[in-house]
């Protein structure tokens, strides 16, 4: 099965206790394609400006991403610019300019409308339903989004939800996004709009897998050297989603065994994540690298 990717490609302005980096790469589809690429091949859709380096895409293409559908605008590229303190799982935004993101219009090709898999990253809930109407063949279709779309698209939002398979939301939106302070409650109210699965990405905490009939939780891979968690729920869901691809036929449903497997292997490609600014960590997360990882989770959690 191939996969379709939306959202951004941009340029961050980071800063952390270890360092401050300017128009380095960023974009949740730049991280969750970086990390999908330890097992697949997947294709961005996305829009950039006048001002974006060759050379990122050049990158991006390095790991055997599809960057055809990332088109050129005559405006700035989306540039994000915020900062962590030394508790690294709340990022402080300084700014957020759209640029060619606030009149972006996604074109899918004859081709990309009969993808059996889309995966609808981080971005205007608006955007992510015109494409999602505009696949014909999709099998598999997952979702991330965030805060601020929640408090201000709730609507637009929950039209999306109740037509994806698997849902990707940290705990405090799950929570805002049903209503319900009991998380696991909350997820089970998501799930009866729509998504057969909700993961709950959880940071450093790991993370909850809910379907209809089971609860896994992963701890989240014990890394010492956390330089830049920028992107770390988009490298995990890269990496899970790419993991179900690899690993199921289209249509078929997705088992628990199969679940808890793609979460561990998400789980162990965001922990390459953290470990370097920028996509520079998810960078080495090689399919072997990986496995590494995996095998340590596996460890931590049997008893």
């Amino acid at each position: 099965m191939r996969m379709l990717v939306v959202g951004s490609v941009a340029f961050d302005d980071i800063q952390t206790p270890f360092g401050v980096k300017k128009n380095v790469l960023g974009g949740a589809a730049s991280h969750f394609s970086i990390a999908a690429a330890t097992l697949i091949e997947p294709k961005i859709i996305a829009v950039i400006g006048h001002d974006f380096p060759e050379k990122y895409l050049k990158y991006l293409s390095g790991f055997g991403i599809d960057t055809a559908g990332i088109e050129r605008s005559s405006d700035k590229t989306f540039h994000w610019s915020g900062f962590y303190e030394h508790d690294m799982a709340v990022a402080h935004t300084r700014s957020t300019e759209l640029g060619a993101f606030a009149t972006f219009e996604p074109k899918l090709s004859e081709e990309d409308k009969l993808r059996q898999v889309l995966f609808m990253a981080n971005i205007d809930p608006v955007i992510q339903y015109k494409v999602l109407k505009q696949m014909k063949n999709a099998q598999l279709v997952g979702l991330d989004s965030m805060n601020f779309w929640i408090e201000s698209k709730k609507k637009d939002l929950w039209k999306v939800i109740k037509e994806v398979d698997i849902l990707f939301l940290n705990d405090a939106e799950v929570r805002m996004l049903a209503g319900e302070a009991s998380l696991i409650k909350a997820a089970k109210a998501i799930q009866k709009q729509g998504p057969d699965i909700v993961v709950v990405k959880k940071g450093e905490h790991g993370v909850t897998a809910i379907s209809h009939n089971h609860i896994f939780v992963s701890p989240a891979f014990p890394t010492e050297k956390v330089i830049d968690p920028t992107g770390a729920g988009d490298s995990f869901a890269g990496g899970c989603m790419s993991y179900l691809v690899a690993n199921s036929q289209p249509g078929k449903k997705i088992s628990d065994d199969l679940l808890r497997r793609a979460v561990a292997w998400g789980s162990a490609v965001a922990s390459f994540s953290v470990e370097g600014f920028s996509t520079s960590g998810v960078a080495k997360a090689t399919k072997a690298n990986v496995e590494k990882r995996v095998e340590v989770l596996r460890n931590l959690s049997a008893f």
